[in-house]
């Protein structure tokens, strides 16, 4: 067995999470003539979350920066831009592939952006 199939088996057992993938594809007469396709469902994965301060401060207080980043296997087809649903730990939340995938022997790892919900 390969050494980066053992830690990809590892980083696995990690994962706590499961998510959907939705690409966007175009398709006339809809609005905007692009619809959501989801691509996979129920896929394993774990989010990280990471605080990152600003070193410009405002009146009131020091900016913070979250990067959310999503760990799956390095399988699962993903791209640029794609819509990912992800529940975790009992919360369901909505996101963007805000760049392109970093893919690794044993994991994916990606940047999201929490999806901006219009009201």
């Amino acid at each position: 067995m390969r050494y980066s199939h053992l830690v990809q088996k590892y980083i696995e057992k990690l994962y706590d999470g499961v998510c959907t993938i939705i690409e966007y594809e175009q398709q006339e007469g809809v609005i905007n003539n692009t619809i959501e396709v989801v691509k996979q469902k129920n896929v394993s994965c774990r989010l990280s979350y990471e605080s990152v301060k600003n070193v410009e401060r405002t009146e009131k207080a020091s900016n913070d920066n979250q990067i959310i980043k999503l760990f799956l296997s390095p399988n699962v087809d993903i791209k640029e831009g794609s819509k990912v649903i992800v529940t975790q730990e009992k919360e369901t939340n909505s996101y963007i592939c805000a760049g392109k995938p970093l893919v690794y022997g044993s994991h994916k790892e990606i940047v999201l952006e929490l999806e901006k919900r219009y009201a």
